[in-house]
């Protein structure tokens, strides 16, 4: 009797252990089955990606599916800043004569005339871009009095004022150079946008500021020009590395007409000034003034005419 329990309690513990091994083999098959199936459903997805892409890309004519363009524009530029740039000179220091500074000068940003052009070419929609952005710039400046009074000889009893008039620096003309990558909507009215990196040469702003000088003990001289000119200051070419977007709309087949809005931005410069006919006492006051720290930030409105080959 003894002997017949042993032996059924042996076989209900191997039926246990097998009913266990099929349940663990059944769940392993299970998961196996079911990352099977996620695998299916995302082929599935990017399949219906890939088929909607083709879709797009080929709804465009066979005419327009590969091929370049050539686009020439005019327009003009707007430079922005975050704030305007105040110049506080120190008074200078001369033996014998005391300064005093009536004013303060203040620099803002004032744009001009662009013009350009920009080659494409396109693999449907989607295309590459080269373009030329030659953007006028300039600084205008509000000047400021600075009063001279000796109290040491040999200057006791002298009295003296130069007034620096307003004046205005152009930059020579700016080419910003930019590749991009470009995207346009079909048809022959179409939305064109692109963005990408552009280079900005050397700034060099020349300008000239009418003086006024009046002395108590020096008769009355005649308002000369002082020719000034902002240059960057060396060490500042990592700065010539920016970026740029723009969209616009364009009109047309073959021939098209453009409008568009494009937005330039470039790193902080740190601009000098020098004089070029200055004498002691202006290269002193030249000399003290803190560097202008210019920021080329140009939002550009420009139009122009679209010839596709």
């Amino acid at each position: 009797m003894l002997l017949f329990k042993a032996a059924n309690s042996r076989r209900i513990r191997a039926r246990t252990l097998h009913s266990r091994t099929e349940d663990a083999r059944m769940r392993s098959v299970r998961r196996v089955i079911a990352q099977a199936a996620r695998r299916v459903a995302l082929l599935k997805t990017v399949a219906r990606a890939a088929c909607a892409v083709g879709v797009l890309l080929g709804s465009t004519p066979s005419s327009e599916a590969q091929g370049f363009d050539l686009t020439l524009f005019v327009g003009r530029a707007f430079p922005t800043y975050d704030e305007r740039l105040t110049l506080r000179p120190p008074k200078p220091t001369l033996p014998g004569i005391d300064t005093s500074v009536v004013g303060s000068p203040l620099i803002k940003a004032d744009g001009g005339l662009v013009f350009g052009g920009a080659l494409a070419l396109e693999f449907g929609i989607l295309g590459i871009e080269g373009r030329v952005d030659a953007t006028d710039v300039a600084l205008e400046l509000t000047g400021a009095q600075y009063n001279f009074r000796g109290t040491e000889p040999p200057f006791e009893g002298f009295h003296a004022s130069v007034a620096v008039s307003d004046g205005r620096f152009d930059a020579d003309r700016i080419p910003i150079l930019s590749f991009n990558g470009r995207v346009r909507t079909p048809g022959p009215v179409a939305l064109v946008a692109s963005g990408g990196l552009s280079y900005l040469p050397d700034i060099t702003l020349r300008g000239s500021i009418p003086l006024h000088v009046e002395g108590s003990n020096i008769p009355e001289l005649p308002v000369s020009d002082l020719v000034l000119t902002l240059r960057a200051v060396p060490g500042e070419s990592k700065h010539r590395w920016g970026v740029n977007g723009g969209a616009g709309l364009r009109v047309g087949r073959r021939v098209a007409l453009v409008g568009e809005v494009r937005v330039f931005y470039f790193p902080e410069y740190e601009l000098h000034f020098a004089s070029e006919n200055g004498g002691e006492i202006l290269d002193e006051l030249i000399g003290g003034l803190s560097p202008v720290r210019f920021k080329p930030i140009f939002v550009n409105a420009q139009a122009g005419v679209t010839f596709r080959f």
